[in-house]
């Protein structure tokens, strides 16, 4: 080997793009099998032993090691699995790198479109459930709850805020913004960016977004609150909420559904053979799905997970409930009489409008 095309022919020193903390983990993997890296970083933050590991994959990629990839993608996903927002920062440090953690860059950006909420905006309560990882991974990250948004770059902030496939409200996609906004105010880097150039690349993505369907009351108390859009902006999506008849802020609330992913509070968002959609966010098989109540050729209510892009009543709704419509009143979800249907369980929901009722009206 030393006496081919290498730079170990002609030099006695060799230099790798790699921290010493990083080679020591290959190096003590090549004597031990052992891929624990927890004790070559310090420090508490999540976020920079993430960003560690990362490069360890990207070293033992080179060095062609790949037992040692598959300990580290095994690691990161695990630790993706407790704290979500982790993807942001796998993704932001594999874009960096390249190809050799193609990889972890594909893993992460699939749970952001599968978990978007969890993933983009701060955890609500102490990360649980997570007995399986090492004790010192445990004190990195189970009291860690920060919005990880604020750690991308710029293009891949368009990426993943604007991804077509997510699954977030508009709202949220604002919120997500306003994270990333706070980095000029709480230092994140602060030598690379001006508080300007935050601003400049802010109003510019929320150009993109279509405020008219954020309800008012947070258009009024966050969004103008911000100052990161526009006064036109503003002026236009009030404009299209007071014109648009399916943008009254009515709820229906499920209950006792044999179903119980499908219980909860739907908000009506636009309309559907001139009648009102209602739209829950919620779980199923592990990803994050838009649950609908519709009515379908003016004779069917449903209640169904409507995926990305679809029109009502499309063969690839998955179906829960129905319910003949019998009112001559369209606009009238029923509160009784639905049924099973596909892979709805008994017994079947209770239904009941609230907001605009200001009641539990029968329907």
């Amino acid at each position: 080997m030393l006496y081919g095309e290498f730079r170990e022919t002609s030099s006695r020193e060799v230099r790798l793009d790699y921290t010493g903390a990083v080679l020591r983990v290959v190096v003590e993997f090549c004597f031990t099998d052992d891929g624990n890296a927890s004790h070559h970083f310090g420090g508490p933050k999540a976020e920079s032993f993430v960003r560690s590991l990362v490069r360890v994959s990207a070293a033992a990629h080179y060095l062609d090691i790949p037992h040692l990839e598959t300990d580290v993608f095994q690691k990161l996903t695990d630790m993706i699995a407790q704290l979500p927002s982790l993807a942001c920062v796998v993704c932001d440090e594999s874009i960096n790198i390249g190809n050799p953690v193609e990889a972890l860059s594909k893993m992460a950006e699939k749970k952001i479109r599968a978990q978007p909420r969890k993933s983009l905006l701060p955890a609500k309560e102490n990360v649980g459930g997570v007995r399986s990882l090492d004790e010192s991974l445990l004190e990195k990250i189970v009291f860690d709850k920060q919005s990880r948004v604020r750690s991308l770059g710029e293009s891949f902030l368009e990426t993943i805020v604007l991804d077509k496939q997510s699954r977030i409200s508009e709202f949220e996609k604002f919120q997500c913004l306003q994270q990333w906004a706070e980095r000029g105010s709480k230092g994140f880097k602060a030598e690379s960016e001006s508080s300007e150039k935050i601003s400049t690349t802010i109003t510019n993505l929320a150009k993109q977004l279509d405020l008219s369907r954020i309800p008012v009351s947070k258009l009024t108390s966050v969004v103008e609150q911000s100052h990161l859009v526009t006064r036109d902006d503003l002026y236009q999506a009030y404009r299209s909420r007071a014109l648009c008849p399916g943008r009254i802020d009515n709820k229906i609330v499920v209950e006792g559904a044999g179903t119980p992913e499908v219980n909860g509070t739907y908000i009506q968002e636009g309309v559907h053979q001139d009648t009102p959609m209602y739209l829950m966010e919620g779980m199923w098989e592990g990803r994050e799905v838009i649950f609908s109540i519709f009515l379908c050729s003016e004779t069917t209510w449903y209640i169904s997970i409507m995926p990305e892009g679809e029109m009502p009543g499309e063969p690839t709704y998955i179906d829960f409930y129905y319910c003949d419509h019998a009112s001559n009143n369209c606009w009238k979800i029923p509160s009784r009489g639905w049924q099973p249907i596909n892979i709805g369980q008994t017994p079947p929901p209770t239904c009941f409008v609230t907001g605009f009722f200001d009641s539990k009206d029968s329907m």
